[in-house]
């Protein structure tokens, strides 16, 4: 698995392991891809459906987010190629894998239960039956040179995210060094993940956002920060303007954390995009917190 190693240029890119997971998803009946994409694009993605069925990714589909079902196995599922061998054969460090997800602030109990780790021993052994299987050898062709024409159209998109990348970068400390940008056309265009691969920042989504690119970058450099001002948060009991229900989970300590940290991500990636950053991101929390 490749990403770029030149951190004064971002690109986007594809990973085929994450593209697998997506083209399995499409032979399991996923629509999405259809929401609020081109015509153009959704005539294409349509052609790729084929006779092809991969049991394993049937179970992705939950019930726990009415918005989007397939949130979180579909993400988990990203992580989880970040900790397979070089042959995709089994995993290389499940109990770094299982910690990651455990201690992910925006997954609740009931969707990382018992029945979760039953499921996902099987990855390794779906995902290569997949990546072998030469309908998703043909899509994947298909998506390369795709992706090809992203980097073209949004070239100077590029340029501007990477400036405001830069300016974060002096301002908030952060361990991150590298940027990818992970584009599918199968993937739902409001489905926006992050994953950190050592010292890489990897944005996976169905649709270039430079906004969604910013916030979900932001929500690794914020969290600590978050969390050392969590005694402040959690005295605070006024609802957070504009972030629905769901991030709070059951309103515990964890669900009032997570919807706190999404509210702050917006009102930041907003003043990062208009290039007037705080420079102290404690005292902008402070500020948020006493206009509440």
């Amino acid at each position: 698995m490749t990403v770029d190693t030149n951190p004064k240029r971002i690109f986007i890119e594809s990973i085929p392991e994450i593209s697998a997971i997506y083209f399995a998803l499409l032979q399991c009946g996923y629509n999405f891809f259809e929401v609020e994409k081109p015509i153009r694009l959704t005539d294409k993605i349509r052609s790729f459906i084929f006779k092809s069925r991969f049991p394993f990714f049937d179970d992705i589909k939950q019930t726990t987010c009415a918005i989007y079902p397939y949130w979180p196995r579909a993400a988990i599922l990203e992580t989880a190629t970040f900790y397979l061998s070089s042959a995709n054969s089994a995993f290389t460090n499940f109990s770094a894998f299982k910690k990651k997800i455990m201690s992910a602030n925006n997954i609740s109990d009931i969707e990382r239960d018992s029945a979760l780790w039953e499921w996902i021993k099987d990855f390794p052994v779906s995902l290569n039956q997949v990546i072998r299987d030469s309908n998703f050898q043909f899509y994947f062709e298909w998506e390369k040179d795709w992706v090809k024409q992203q980097n073209i159209i949004y070239a100077e998109n590029l340029c501007i995210i990477q400036g405001y990348l830069n300016m974060c970068f002096k301002l908030y400390s952060s361990p991150i060094k590298r940027v990818s940008i992970v584009l599918n056309p199968i993937k739902c265009a409001y489905s926006a993940d992050y994953h950190m691969n050592g010292d890489c920042f990897i944005f996976c989504s169905g649709a270039f956002s430079t906004e969604s690119i910013i916030h979900e970058y932001l929500h690794h450099v914020v969290h600590n920060t978050v969390i050392s001002h969590s005694e402040a948060i959690l005295h605070n009991s006024s609802d957070y303007p504009g972030i629905d229900c769901s991030y709070y989970f059951a309103y515990d300590k964890t669900g009032r954390l997570n919807a706190f940290e999404e509210y702050f991500v917006r009102t930041l990636t907003k003043l990062v995009v208009s290039e007037n950053p705080p420079k102290n991101l404690d005292g902008f929390i402070e500020e948020l917190l006493s206009k509440l």
